[in-house]
């Protein structure tokens, strides 16, 4: 029998009692339809036996007598109390979720056998000093400490506990350890990001295999043990801002699953780059913001990465890349935004399908032909991959126009162009925005229309406003043009009209099996 309750506290009291009611949804709703809070003075279910959920949601009860044995699934969020009346000794429970629950302190007293518990949200229990005895809960899955400020202690029996899967104490900003070694062998996520007093990471043990997530962004960790190597099943491993971290132990380069990496703003690591040689499987990497100085002696391999496929370098003071970017056989997108002092694009692999180079407004794009380098490298093998469309978004000086090599150009928003007899392999359009009005950030869905129908239907990065003028060009396979030859095209590109940029002017250039051969011969010096 289900109850849903949102009556008056008279008619529920009296209705309830003596009935065998087995679920008891209690919520009270305002004139809108919105849940509201309820400031019933007295909830008690000692005579309903067989109650088995029971959620109390936004319901302001500062007594609540007893807890039933028989519950199995609690819910309780903005919970009142300070500690919840956990009678007996034994309980059925398997969910717990006391979200949102600022007046606790403490969840119950002493030790409980919770043997089919398996989910325990806490979160946002601002005042909870410590985690309740669960040394009884042995089949507990999910335990979610989140944003627990005063928690300053993390029991040593939880350390061996051998069914948790998923563990987030992230925001327990007084936590300063989990104590030595961890040998949770179940454990496939692990979440400690902003616990901001933590200096010194657990030891893991050889039983961690199965870890798969680790986060520990925004701590104040200051190296990870060497026995990171032991989390040979890791896949994404998270160190944003750990701006104490001194460098990362060899060790790390066991880790042969790892498909996500973010180094953002770790400002001590770069000494330590070597190590990621081993990261086989990697397939994206994030250093934005490592490079703080402008020197131009920094240089690192990192062509072992064969399986990397996006490299994050914004927000860097590098003036050149230092990373052999082309030698990463399978990187389609790298992101060089609000890079300052960089100057050149680096040398790009034939498998590059996005480059964004936003707020960039040292760079130089005509340096060495860049542009028409990467839409010939691109048309080349655009026929070996099933995606045959590319996107860079680069900054511009003021006084740049569209580029020369660019041959077909016309002021505002279009370009006309018609496709030749010659034997051509791809077609490049360039789209010169300004900004209108300074509103950072704020980004928008691009179309481009062809002869005023939308012509291309797979997704296209979003524009994004800044506060210098920028290039948006595509490069557009053969493909796209099969059977239409000798057919006059005009492209436009398409803006939302609340973005605060427009077109000044647009270009266009065919790319001809001939340029690709040119290219291959002048080499580097084209």
């Amino acid at each position: 029998m289900y109850l849903l309750i949102g009556m008056r506290q008279h008619w529920w009291k009296t209705f309830l009692r003596g009935t065998e009611a087995s679920s008891i949804i209690l919520h009270e709703w305002d004139c809108y339809g919105k849940p509201g809070l309820v400031h019933w003075r007295d909830l008690t279910f000692s005579d309903i036996c067989q109650l088995k959920l029971l959620i109390l949601d936004g319901v302001e009860a500062p007594i609540l007598r007893y807890i039933p044995c028989s519950l199995r699934v609690l819910r309780w969020r903005r919970c009142p109390m300070e500690t919840l009346p956990f009678m007996d000794q034994g309980f059925e429970l398997v969910e717990i979720n006391l979200s949102d629950s600022s007046s606790i302190i403490q969840v119950w007293h002493g030790k409980k056998f919770l043997e089919k518990l398996k989910y325990l949200s806490l979160k946002y229990l601002y005042r909870l000093k410590q985690i309740p005895d669960l040394s009884e809960a042995p089949n507990l899955e999910i335990l979610d400490v989140e944003d627990c400020y005063e928690l300053g202690d993390f029991p040593s029996y939880l350390t061996l506990h051998k069914s948790l899967v998923k563990l987030s104490l992230r925001n327990s900003s007084s936590l300063e350890t989990l104590g030595s070694k961890l040998e949770m062998s179940s454990l496939k996520e692990l979440r400690l990001d902003d616990c901001t007093s933590m200096r010194k990471l657990a030891e893991f043990g050889e039983c961690m295999k199965h870890l798969s997530v680790l986060s520990l962004s925004y701590t104040a960790i200051e190296e990870l043990p060497t026995t990171v190597g032991c989390l040979v099943g890791l896949k994404e491993l998270h160190l944003r801002c750990c701006e104490r971290l001194a460098c990362l132990p060899d060790s790390i380069q066991k880790l042969k699953s790892l498909i996500f990496f973010n180094l953002s703003g770790c400002l001590n690591v770069l000494q330590s780059l070597h190590s990621l040689s081993g990261l086989t499987s990697l397939d994206t990497l994030i250093l934005s913001g490592c490079f703080v100085t402008s020197q131009e002696s920094w240089s690192y391999n990192l062509g072992n990465l064969v399986s990397l496929t996006n490299l994050y370098l914004s927000k860097n003071k590098f003036v050149r890349v230092p990373i052999n970017i082309h030698e990463l056989p399978r990187l389609r997108c790298l992101y060089l935004d609000r890079c300052p002092n960089l100057k050149v694009l680096p040398e790009l692999p034939s498998s590059i399908r996005e480059l964004n180079a936003r707020d960039s407004a040292s760079l130089d794009t005509w340096h060495l032909n860049v542009i028409s380098k990467v839409c010939c490298g691109f048309a080349a093998s655009a026929n070996h991959h099933s995606d045959g469309l590319l996107q860079m978004w680069l900054a511009q000086n003021e006084e740049e126009k569209i580029p020369l090599w660019f041959v077909h150009k016309e002021l505002g928003n279009g370009v006309s162009i018609t496709l030749p007899h010659n034997e051509t392999m791809a077609l490049a359009l360039c789209f010169r925005l300004c900004p209108t009005e300074t509103r950072p950030n704020l980004g928008a869905k691009l179309s481009v229309m062809c002869n005023g129908k939308e012509f291309i239907k797979k997704h296209l990065t979003a524009a994004r406003e800044t506060k210098n003028s920028q290039h948006f060009i595509l490069c557009l396979s053969s493909d796209y043009f099969v059977d239409q030859f000798c057919q006059p095209y005009r492209f436009q590109l398409v803006l939302p009209l609340y973005l605060e940029m427009k077109v000044e002017s647009s270009g266009a250039r065919w790319v001809y099996k001939q340029d690709i051969q040119d290219l291959k011969k002048s080499g580097t010096q084209t």
